[in-house]
């Protein structure tokens, strides 16, 4: 590919998603009175933001390989190849989020802070796992959405999953800790 083909269908991509990233952080800065309250939340967002990416960024990578080898019909998306990767990434999600829960309240407690240990683990598996469920099926979409439309799914699934993976992960934290609060 040449740098032509490859600024042709990054830039734009990358430009608009710079400018969503800042909707990602009106959303963190409106939790200000969240990280108050629950502490450990402050200690999760770098952590839980940067697992969707990394998780669904192999994802898109896996999908878009199968995808340029055949493995994956792009008519019949949802074949036991797509399934598979699917189901590796949610379990991924879902162990991950749950060490993560722990990790944050052992930081936290480390740092003299007291945080309900059940709340946090509760609100990062919930929180992860349903980030990460949305997002195996965006990334699914963008990929067949690229291989169809004749671009390399690797530039843009990597861009793309990251930042929407930040918008979703926030929202999903936000939605999670209004509804279960410090338990």
């Amino acid at each position: 590919m040449s740098i032509k083909n490859l600024i042709r269908q990054s830039l734009p991509l990358l430009i608009i998603l710079g400018i969503a990233e800042m909707f990602t952080g009106g959303i963190l800065s409106s939790m200000a009175s969240m990280f108050e309250n629950m502490p450990g939340l402050i200690v999760i967002i770098p952590a839980i933001i940067d697992l969707r990416g990394n998780i669904n960024s192999a994802l898109g990578s896996r999908l878009g390989s199968a995808a340029h080898l055949g493995l994956i019909d792009v008519k019949k998306v949802f074949n036991k190849e797509t399934k598979e990767n699917v189901k590796a990434s949610m379990v991924l999600s879902v162990v991950c989020a749950l060490f993560l829960g722990f990790l944050a309240w052992l930081t936290s407690s480390a740092l003299g802070y007291h945080v309900n240990v059940l709340a946090l683990i509760i609100v990062t598996v919930i929180a992860g796992t349903l980030a990460g469920l949305i997002l195996a099926f965006i990334t699914v979409g963008i990929v067949i959405v690229a291989f169809r439309k004749g671009l390399d799914p690797d530039n843009i699934t990597g861009p793309f999953l990251t930042t929407i993976g930040d918008i979703i992960t926030v929202i999903c934290l936000l939605g999670t800790v209004m509804l279960v609060g410090g338990i």
